[in-house]
């Protein structure tokens, strides 16, 4: 490893974000992997979805990632950050690179790894990016990716040719 980065693996729920993070692991042993969900439930589970609570989960997800690459781990941050309010404020935060994963709704709403739109389209309203809120896609990511026109493998390889480039790898 030559220097530390963080990345922001972003995009819709069922996109594939953790795939490519969980892949990128295997081939970067020492990469911590900060997944939205996860740092929700370690925190007690008490933020709900609105945007107030998306904010803070992104902040906490910042801080997270602060506090690892600050002692030189890398790190791959994997959560929707669905709008630029959100996006401009972790950018205030710390320094990423962002991915961003090209999905549309309806394959992500045909994955869905975790259940969340078969849970989340019963209810009215969805309160799903995509679906009932905005799902505002970055404007200038540094790499995006096309997770139903290429294989994880093919992805994968992308980043790691950033990162390369990057003089991260």
């Amino acid at each position: 490893m030559k220097k530390t980065f963080v990345l922001l693996i972003s995009g819709l729920s069922g996109s594939g974000k953790s795939t490519i993070a969980k892949k990128l692991q295997a081939h970067v042993p020492s990469l911590y992997h900060l997944e939205g969900d996860t740092v929700r439930k370690f925190f007690g589970g008490n933020l709900g979805y609105g945007e107030g609570a998306r904010m803070e989960s992104g902040r906490r997800l910042c801080f997270g990632a602060h506090l690892l690459s600050s002692v030189g781990i890398p790190v791959v941050i994997t959560c929707t950050m669905g709008t630029p309010e959100i996006r401009e404020k972790m950018k205030k935060m710390i320094k990423f690179e962002e991915i961003f994963m090209d999905a549309k709704i309806e394959d992500c709403i045909k994955n869905d790894p975790k259940g969340m739109y078969r849970q989340n389209l019963k209810k009215d309203p969805p309160n799903l990016r995509g679906v009932d809120l905005p799902f505002d896609p970055p404007e200038k990511p540094e790499l995006t990716l096309y997770p139903y026109k290429e294989t994880p493998e093919e992805s994968l390889d992308k980043v790691k040719e950033y990162l390369h480039k990057k003089g991260y790898l």
